[in-house]
This record gives structure tokens, sequence and C-alpha cells, in this order.
């Protein structure tokens, strides 16, 4: 017997605390279920538990009738996304988060793996502000995967930073309800949870995307009809984050089909820029580099693309 899709949902509530539900069905089955974001989180595991893996027909009476306040419950705002999705009337979610920086920009700061260093971060906030960057776009690994991240998203609001997951956070995010030992506090893994893997944004008239690496290809639902996928396939796979030359005038020849004129990333854990097929592709190393604290600055000057790395000590 073929193996069913597994289909997994997004859910935006209403008149509760936690702001989203996230969950999966496979064939009729509940496979997992989180609340994220707020409420109880010990109660909401124990239904998670209790419920999953129960086919979804059996799990809607169990939830009907249970009000907590404004006329509605975390339970009844899960039977509505649970009917949603089985008649159709919620959309399977995207295999990442796609955020957006709406303002064109002319000059962006780029930091790599910050590995929960709030310190550095700040340094290089000060540091940026006196070149005049108009936007910071934080690669991930935003945490170390042990301390609390708290402080850390704090900041990145705080100041209006664009931050997208890299892998390590992704799987802090994932931690619940997998079996493991989780390594962070629930509240600092929902709110890893609700944040973007990537990021569109325009420097000059040129438009650009950022991301971390190679996980991104193997989350649930990836495809290459994702909006930048080939972007990501050529530079993860094809060019192993641009460190073979030999492939790069394959990688030209690709290039016409690109959506994005700038590719930034980060897994490489290098600095990186390079000009293949009229597209500049930007590898950011580590906030913490070699003794220094670095950062990259990105600018747009006419029809140019100009790009530095930077000393924030």
């Amino acid at each position: 017997m073929a193996q069913q899709e597994r289909k997994r949902f997004i859910y935006r509530t209403r008149g509760v605390c936690p702001p989203e539900i996230h969950f999966s069905i496979e064939g009729s089955c509940l496979h997992a279920v989180r609340f994220v974001g707020g409420g109880c989180p010990g109660n909401a595991e124990l239904v998670c538990r209790l419920i999953r893996g129960r086919p979804v027909r059996d799990i809607l009476p169990l939830l009907d009738g249970i009000e907590c306040r404004d006329g509605t419950s975390c339970p009844r705002q899960l039977s509505e996304a649970l009917t949603r999705a089985m008649d159709g009337g919620l959309a399977p979610a995207d295999s990442f988060r796609l955020a957006c920086d709406e303002a064109p920009r002319s000059a962006v700061a780029l930091i790599g793996e910050l590995g929960g260093d709030i310190a550095a971060l700040e340094r290089i906030i000060a540091a940026a502000g006196r070149r005049g960057v108009q936007a910071l776009y934080c690669l991930g690994n935003l945490t170390d995967g042990r301390s609390s991240c708290r402080e850390l998203v704090r900041t990145i609001h705080r100041h209006g930073i664009f931050a997208v997951l890299g892998e390590r956070d992704w799987r802090c995010a994932c931690q619940a309800g997998n079996g493991a030992q989780p390594s962070m506090p629930p509240r600092d893994r929902d709110r890893l949870a609700q944040m973007p893997q990537v990021l569109r944004f325009t420097i000059g008239d040129r438009c650009g995307v950022a991301f971390f690496g190679a996980y991104l290809q193997q989350l649930p639902g990836y495809s290459d009809f994702e909006p930048f996928a080939l972007e990501m396939n050529m530079v993860c796979g094809l060019t192993d984050f641009m460190r073979d030359e030999n492939v790069l005038p394959a990688l030209a020849a690709m290039t016409p089909q690109f959506e994005a004129d700038v590719i930034v990333f980060s897994q490489s854990r290098q600095w990186i820029h390079r000009q293949v097929g009229g597209r500049h592709f930007i590898g950011t190393g580590p906030a913490l580099d070699g003794g220094r604290t670095a950062w990259g600055l990105l600018r747009a000057a006419g029809d140019k693309i100009d790009f530095s790395v930077e000393n924030a000590d």
C-alpha cells in the first residue's frame, strides 16, 4: 500500500493565547500538533500527546463544547483548524516561511552566525549605524542551541532587524513533541518556530534573497516550485556554497532563470563574494571571526552592487 502524503498546516487563531497552531495530517490521521506562541505549554503538550496519531473524525467530538474566554478556546480553535484542513478550506503550509523587506535599500548590514552572542550583535548594530545602513539582516544560526534565546529575540525585534533561522535554530524549534529532551525552554522554541527562514529584499533596483543553507531542501513539502528554489538548489547543491569553481560555468548558464539578482547565504561560514552570470553571490562568515567581530556591508550605487567585510570592534 502506497504511503499517503503528509501535509503540514499553520492555523492562525483568534481569541486565544497561542497565535498559531501547527499540525500535520497524513491520510485522515493527525500526525502531530503544536500550540505555538502562548498559553500553558504543559497542558498543550499533554493534549497534543493524547490526540496525536488518531483519526481526525475521532478527535473532533472531543473538542466540542469547551470554552475558555470570548466564546472560544484552544480546543475549539483546533477543531476549526482540523475541519478546515479536511474540507480544503485551509491550504497546506509552504515548506518554509518567507519574509519580505518591502522597502528598497541602498545599504544593508549582513550578519552571519551569532551563536547567541548578544554582545557581538550590539557591536554590529552600533558599527552599522555609524556606516548609515538602512536595514540589518541576520542569517542565523542565531542561537547556540542550549541557552535561552529570549533576550536575543527581544534585541532583534527592538532594533527592527530582519532575521532568518539557521539549521541549528530550526532543529531547536522542532524539538517539541519529537521525543527528544528539549534543550531550550518551550517559549523560546515557540519564538523560533514563528520566525522566517528566507528573506526577500530589494537592494537598489535589484531583487535579493537571503537564507541560511541546505537544510531548507530537507523541510517537509520542499519542492523545486518554492520561491527562489532554483537559487537555493544551485548555491547549496551544484556549487557547494560557491566553493567549487569548476561548476561556475554551469551556474552561469542557469542564472537567466533566477528571480534574484543578489543571493546571500550563511552555511559556508566564509566571507565570499562572487559575480557569476550577472548575479552576486555572497556568503557570510560568523559574527565572531578570527578574534574580531565581523559583518558585511552590502551597498547599491547606481547600477552597481558593492560588498565589503567590516570590523565592529
